[in-house]
Formats: structure tokens, C-alpha cells, sequence
């Protein structure tokens, strides 16, 4: 079913098809009943690996084929008894359901590498964030406070100051807010000629 998206405070429309959990952890059967580009959290074991970044995925309700780019493992270096979270986007092909991961935590091993981006699980500051490698998976707390030049760049504030965040139209899952509005947002560290900003996955109010 369609969502409408209304950024009252910036007048974007947007209408977005995906299904929006808000975080939820969801089950492998569950997300065969998803559409595309949805955002789902699944806990579960990796069973073995396929070629090119594929993976398959193992809950307690079955299997599916989940994608992890080399640079979404961040270090961390798990086996089919390690028990994982993994949070991405529901990709359909051909009527094959598969899960794009941004996003792996778990019980592995984690081998931290000086310039590699790391994984933070829990909300951090902008400052905070403002040290991290590139790719480095952050959750922030706080407001968006503007929309630069009427496309997916946005200003997100927090106690600590402002940065740049890019919310592609897919992300926003049918979600209303203005500047009054508190968010949490996840998402990937982005560094470009010196420039840190924020490409976000997730945007949820709180």
C-alpha cells in the first residue's frame, strides 16, 4: 500500500511504496511479504558464503540470500554459530526476495584496522561522529532543521552542532516531520574533500 510523505516545512510530496518497521526485528518469512525497498532488522546466524557478497541468512522460520558488501563487514569476522543482527533493504528480482545488508553486528570477532570504518551501535553525538573513518555505520539524535538547494541534502542538528545529511526519497517510507520534530537517523559516514556528512538508511521519529 502507498505511504504519501508531506515535508510540511520544506513542501516535498513524495509518494513511497516500501514498508516501514521502524527498526522492528522482523523474521525471514516475514520479509518475503515485504516490498521493495523496505527497511527490515533480522536476527539470525550466516550459514555459509556464496560468491560476490552473497550470504545466506538463517532464522528460526528459514532462509534467504542476503548481500554484504566487503565494506559493511567493518572488521567484524563471524562463523555459522556466531549469532548476528543484520538491517537492510528488501531487494525483488526475477520473484526472488533478497536482503541488500548496510549494517552487521554480532558475536564475532571484530578486528579493528586504523581508517576502516567501524560500527556503533548506540546513538552517538555529531562531533562524535565527526571522527570516525569513512563508512563508519553512527546513529544520531535531533532535528532536521533545513533542506539545501530543495533536493536529498539536509541540515541535522544535535546539542553538538549541525552536518550534512543525504536522505534519498526511498528512505523516507512515508514519514511527516519539520524542524519541531525529533529524529533518530542511521546511516554511513561519508568523507569528500575533507567534508564529513551523513548518508542515512534509517530515519525514525523518536
Amino acid at each position: 500500500m502507498k505511504k504519501q510523505l508531506v515535508f510540511g516545512l520544506f513542501g516535498i510530496i513524495l509518494l513511497i511504496s516500501a514498508t516501514d518497521v521502524q527498526g522492528q526485528t522482523v523474521t525471514v518469512n516475514m520479509v518475503r511479504n515485504f516490498s521493495q525497498d523496505s527497511w527490515v532488522v533480522l536476527r539470525g546466524n550466516i550459514v555459509n558464503a556464496w560468491t560476490s557478497n552473497y550470504y545466506t541468512f538463517r532464522d528460526s522460520t528459514g532462509e534467504i540470500l542476503v548481500e554484504i558488501p566487503s565494506n559493511v563487514w567493518r572488521g567484524l569476522s563471524v562463523n555459522e554459530t556466531d549469532f548476528v543482527e543484520i538491517c537492510g533493504e528488501v531487494r525483488i528480482s526475477s520473484s526472488q526476495t533478497t536482503i541488500r545488508v548496510r549494517a552487521i553486528s554480532g558475536n564475532g570477532e571484530t578486528i579493528v584496522v586504523p581508517g576502516q570504518g567501524v560500527m556503533v551501535n548506540q546513538p552517538i553525538t555529531i562531533n562524535e561522529a565527526r571522527n570516525l573513518p569513512q563508512n563508519s555505520w553512527v546513529i544520531l539524535r535531533g532535528n532536521i532543521i533545513n533542506n539545501v538547494l530543495g533536493g536529498n541534502i539536509f541540515t541535522f542538528r544535535d546539542s553538538s552542532g549541525d552536518i550534512f545529511v543525504e536522505i534519498p526519497r526511498s528512505v523516507w517510507r512515508g514519514i511527516t516531520v519539520d524542524e519541531s520534530n525529533r529524529v533518530e537517523i542511521s546511516g554511513e559516514v561519508m568523507i569528500s574533500r575533507g567534508q564529513i556528512s551523513i548518508r542515512v538508511r534509517v530515519i525514525r521519529k523518536i
